[in-house]
């Protein structure tokens, strides 16, 4: 039996994205301040004590802090849309067009965080099977927020056409999923922890925040690095007609 040709995935936004993340650091401001503030809200709901109380202000603050990433992507999705684009970045204008669709994108946001949090609510009753559901959803709903920030499409639709592109094109999101979960997620702690150590003389008495305002510059620039990413693919999706 003889196999079809290897499908076509194309990988250039990943190459130039850096450069233009480069020329446009505009792009990382928002994906930043919304860290900073989920930094804050970890240190106001700071676990103290133990027992039912922390553990409900702790989930609180996790959910506050992936809204506030989710929302500081979708922002990054529309001004990396103008850098694709245009090859330049206005901070004003592309902060104005986030905050017009901004209401879609977090509707978006919400609905991709209950469904994490179900898969996180699982995997603490299952372990591996509930691992194994989150990347599940991660994977079929990797274009949700550019789809929202850039694809006119609104929040509460965004889901299903997220799911619809995936189907079409399930290796280039593979790929993107895995290069998002290891960017945004595990990349960042081990950055900011091999940092921390360096400057550790430095910061004594305050190694923590130190450590968490690390892990927020480091992950704002790999959350905007893959804003470039997702939203060039995205559009090649959505908008080109071309094959994956």
């Amino acid at each position: 039996m003889r196999r079809g040709p290897a499908p076509d995935v194309d990988l250039s936004p990943y190459v130039g994205a850096i450069p233009l993340l480069v020329r446009n650091p505009t792009i990382i401001v928002v994906p930043l301040l919304m860290s900073v503030i989920g930094v804050l809200f970890g240190q106001l709901f700071s676990p103290y004590g133990g027992g039912l109380l922390t553990e409900a202000t702790g989930g609180i603050a996790a959910l506050i802090a992936l809204l506030l990433d989710f929302f500081g992507m979708g922002a990054a999705c529309v001004m990396a849309d103008d850098a694709w684009r245009g090859g330049r970045v206005s901070f004003d204008s592309g902060w104005t067009e986030a905050r017009r669709r901004g209401g879609d994108i977090l509707m978006a946001a919400i609905g991709v965080s209950l469904l994490l949090s179900v898969g996180q609510y699982v995997s603490n009753l299952f372990g591996g099977v509930g691992i194994i559901l989150m990347a599940v959803i991660a994977f079929f709903l990797i274009f949700t927020i550019p789809a929202a920030a850039v694809g006119g499409i609104p929040g509460g639709a965004a889901i299903q056409v997220s799911i619809d592109r995936v189907r079409s094109a399930p290796l280039a999101a593979g790929i993107a999923t895995a290069a998002t979960i290891v960017l945004v997620l595990f990349v960042p702690p081990q950055a900011a922890l091999f940092l921390g150590t360096l400057i550790a003389p430095y910061t004594a008495g305050s190694d923590v925040i130190v450590a968490s305002l690390l892990k927020a510059l480091i992950q704002s620039i790999t959350i905007s690095y893959m804003a470039l990413v997702l939203t060039k693919t995205y559009s090649e999706l959505a908008f080109s007609g071309r094959r994956w």
